[in-house]
């Protein structure tokens, strides 16, 4: 398994039909990350943990090991069960730095930028604006846990300024906002990268893109060339090596075979690199958003979770209130080639997802309805394999689409 992603809410607003407010866990490397945590995000990451822990699942999810946590928006169904969530880590000792990265309101960023930490807000930002509940969290959080038991925690937001990605680091308890020249990398070498939105307030998806494997390294040519374990492991490394010849027999080096001072490239003793997978998870969004659209396209994508709040029924609904229906959905992963689409974020009005499941199947082939609870695996070649909960336990569903 290359990337894992576990769907712990799939309704839209407020519980509703048995389904919970959004929130979800992806896996990617050692690393964790939390994409929206709405209302008892925490209760239901426990609940998953333990199915996975009865059933001896490979991987393990939990409020501890998470590394990240990235906000698609305000608005309370994606994000009320944040602070929760930290004050448990806090309570329970954590030690580990943890990283929160949110979109925010452009005249949130100048005003952060050109004022500090104290800045006050300009009218224009919304009031659910995540940097109004970020102030809202520092508050009680450090009222209950002291800047000396509190973890490590980096803030981080993205605006976009005519159509340019713009980050800040905030640290509230130095009072500091940092301008970054380049987006943070929280993950390793894996990559977490924002795509801007389309809905009443400042909004982004998150794509998960594991890291490229380098090819398999070529032992038969150092073989022959007789090279160094040490020369050899450099190599591997992707450390280009200096040679010089010598007609000491004893010599590891290349004799009258090589020519004097011959640099050898790692990149020649590796074949070619596999590009790694990736998965984006949309949070709420008007149809067809432009820059979704042209940013997704650059790379592959194997697997699409598209909100679809409405079905083709409500589509002026969609439009006033700058949500998708699930052909909306459908289309958005048709354009950018997506090979596969998962359906979530459904309104109260659909106890059953057979009406958005078939819209959406008639503008892609492979269209999944997505429930709580169900699990995503993403292989190295980019074969997709889901899991649903039933009993207790995850089970595969081997004819998915």
């Amino acid at each position: 398994m290359e990337l894992e992603e576990h769907l712990l809410g799939t309704s839209s607003a407020r519980p509703a039909n048995g389904r919970e407010v959004s929130g979800s866990i992806v896996i990617v490397g050692k690393y964790q990350i939390a994409i929206d945590a709405g209302e008892g995000f925490q209760t239901r990451l426990k609940k998953q943990a333990k199915v996975l822990k009865n059933a001896k699942w490979e991987s393990r999810i939990s409020h501890t090991r998470l590394d990240v946590i990235a906000l698609t928006h305000g608005h309370l169904d994606h994000c009320w069960g944040v602070l929760p969530m930290l004050l448990s880590m806090g309570l329970d000792c954590r030690n580990s730095p943890l990283s929160v990265l949110a979109p925010l309101h452009h005249d949130a960023y100048h005003a952060l930028a050109k004022d500090g930490m104290d800045a006050k807000m300009p009218d224009s930002v919304p009031a659910v604006d995540l940097i109004n509940q970020m102030r809202f969290w520092w508050e009680l959080l450090f009222d209950k846990i002291s800047s000396e038991e509190m973890f490590p925690i980096f803030w981080y937001t993205v605006s976009w300024i005519d159509g340019e990605e713009k980050w800040l680091q905030l640290d509230p308890q130095n009072s500091t906002v940092s301008q970054l020249s380049a987006p943070p990398k929280p993950i390793g070498p894996h990559s977490l990268t924002p795509h801007q939105t389309i809905h009443s307030v400042p909004s982004c998806g998150w794509r998960i893109t594991s890291a490229d494997r380098p090819g398999k390294f070529n032992a038969q040519r150092s073989a022959e060339l007789s090279l160094s374990d040490n020369q050899i492991s450099k190599l591997a490394n992707g450390e280009d090596i200096t040679i010089i010849a010598t007609s000491d027999a004893s010599s590891s080096a290349p004799s009258a075979n090589s020519a004097a001072n011959e640099i050898l490239l790692a990149s020649d003793f590796r074949g070619p690199s596999t590009s790694g997978v990736s998965i984006l998870i949309t949070g709420d969004t008007g149809a067809e958003a432009p820059e979704l659209l042209a940013l997704a396209k650059a790379a592959p994508l194997n697997l699409l979770i598209h909100e679809s709040t409405y079905s083709d029924s409500h589509q002026s609904n969609a439009i006033n209130y700058l949500h998708s229906t699930s052909r909306d959905a459908a289309k958005v992963a048709t354009q950018i080639a997506a090979e596969n689409l998962v359906l979530t974020h459904y309104s109260s009005r659909f106890v059953e997802t057979e009406i958005p499941l078939t819209e959406a199947r008639e503008a892609h082939p492979r269209v999944h309805a997505g429930e709580d609870g169900d699990i995503f695996q993403i292989e190295r070649d980019g074969s997709l394999k889901i899991f649903r909960i039933s009993d207790g336990s995850p089970f595969q569903i081997l004819e998915p689409f």
